[in-house]
């Protein structure tokens, strides 16, 4: 050891540095690795949800639509069958209209944002299993009352189907709960 501040100079083996830049100098050649065979599924992609605007507008579409078929088309050929089963077919619309919008309400209704405290989700899907019985019985009852007109029937049950349909996209876009 030297002074201070000094350093000692030692000697270096001059071989084993040529060594190591011989063994450098040459060029590893770069491994090839194969991907393994995947198997089973692809990997899904995640599936963006519909705009619940777009939702919204199609729902009250669906209301508009079902308005006109109910003036224009059911109310329309009413007239068509007989006078003394013509209030009682006004009363089974009415009825099959008030099932078609309590049904998606109360089978959607765990998954709301607005939603009465004192009916549970086993409550409310118990409750609209019969009200889809009730509602199959109103489709009877307005196949019976048509009195075989079938473009009666089909714009009713197209009413009564649009208005389900609409109110479940109402519900969806507006009141679902994320």
């Amino acid at each position: 050891m030297g002074a201070e501040g000094e350093w000692e100079e030692v000697a270096e083996e001059p071989e084993a540095e040529e060594a190591y830049e011989e063994e450098t100098a040459e060029p590893e050649p770069e491994a090839v690795y194969e991907e393994p065979p995947r198997y089973g599924r692809e990997p899904t992609r995640a599936v963006s949800r519909p705009d619940k605007s777009v939702l919204a507008m199609v729902s009250g579409l669906g209301f508009f639509i079902v308005a006109l078929l109910l003036v224009l088309g059911v109310w329309g050929l009413v007239a068509t069958i007989p006078a003394e089963s013509r209030p009682s077919f006004g009363a089974v619309i009415v009825v099959g209209l008030v099932l078609t919008v309590i049904i998606p309400y109360l089978w959607m209704l765990d998954d709301l944002r607005i939603r009465p405290r004192s009916l549970r989700k086993s409550h409310a899907r118990f409750i609209a299993g019969p009200m889809i019985g009730i509602l199959a019985i109103v489709l009877v009852g307005l196949f019976t009352l048509a009195a075989g007109n079938l473009l009666l029937i089909i714009v009713s049950v197209a009413v009564l189907g649009l208005t389900q349909a609409s109110v479940a996209l109402f519900l969806y876009s507006m009141l679902w709960e994320e």
